[in-house]
């Protein structure tokens, strides 16, 4: 994806910034001047409306600004880097050295929301930030991005089939619900469960003996109900789950399984309001 997205003049290697504002503006400015955007004053009351609902630096050190609107000509990412930090006025994170500022036109919806969970996922790893951290130049930059990509281009429309993911460690579930964005996926259904052994040995009397199977684990599952259009989408799912420590194929965690529709009727995907 980032293949497609990146662009090495939208690349910044400590600008000087005076302060939050002052950043904003060179970012529109510069995406304006690059011909991603096409109106100025509407893009940047979008990204200052978007920051007023809460303050975009979602991790230590690490900014999301963004702005879902018309004035964007195509969904686009400008990444800055200041080594030095700042302030972005959010005192329980610190200052912000990596800036990942994003534009997206409304109707562009499921290629915002899959560059964004795989944005979300590669910075939460230590490594991947300190390897931004120390790029010296913009094509350093590409290179690691892309060489972090998820390659989803081989998930061409095949058939209709209806993926359940049994999670039954209800905790991860936002890692999971994110990891599915990032393959495509926004139009699951999620249903709050129980699993039979869990059952069994916490609310069944004859069974109360095998308490010892669900020991210290929540009585709760979740069940994930979704289409999809390719049979690889599980695996391309689970490879996503693994990089993020999650290994399905561990006791305890949950499986994946697919079933090929006869028939579908009606509209899968949704309309989501960012």
């Amino acid at each position: 994806m980032w293949k497609e997205i990146l662009d090495k003049q939208m690349i910044a290697i400590n600008p000087i910034i005076k302060n939050k504002n002052d950043l904003f503006e060179k970012m529109v400015n510069h995406a304006y001047a690059q011909d991603y955007i096409i109106n100025r004053k509407k893009f940047l009351n979008a990204l200052n409306d978007r920051e007023k609902m809460s303050n975009t630096e979602l991790f230590p050190g690490v900014a999301f600004p963004h702005a879902r609107t018309n004035a964007a000509q195509k969904v686009f990412v400008s990444i800055i880097i200041i080594k030095d930090g700042l302030d972005y006025q959010n005192p329980d994170m610190g200052n912000v050295k990596l800036i990942f500022f994003f534009g997206c036109p409304e109707e562009a919806n499921q290629e915002y929301l899959r560059l964004l969970a795989q944005t979300t996922r590669l910075v939460r790893n230590k490594k991947f930030r300190s390897q931004l951290l120390h790029a010296k130049s913009p094509e350093q930059v590409m290179d690691f991005l892309i060489a972090h990509d998820q390659e989803m281009n081989d998930l061409k429309d095949e058939d209709n089939y209806l993926m359940i993911f049994v999670l039954n460690k209800p905790d991860l579930a936002s890692d999971v619900l994110a990891a599915m964005v990032e393959v495509g996926i926004n139009n699951a259904s999620i249903v709050d469960s129980v699993s039979m052994a869990k059952k069994l040995a916490y609310e069944i009397p004859v069974f109360a003996g095998l308490s010892y199977i669900a020991q210290g684990n929540s009585k709760s599952s979740s069940m994930i109900f979704c289409h999809i259009k390719n049979s690889k989408t599980p695996e391309k799912l689970s490879d996503i789950l693994k990089s993020n420590g999650i290994d399905i194929n561990k006791k305890g965690i949950g499986y994946i399984q697919t079933l090929k529709l006869e028939s579908l009727i009606g509209e899968t995907k949704e309309n989501i309001e960012l």
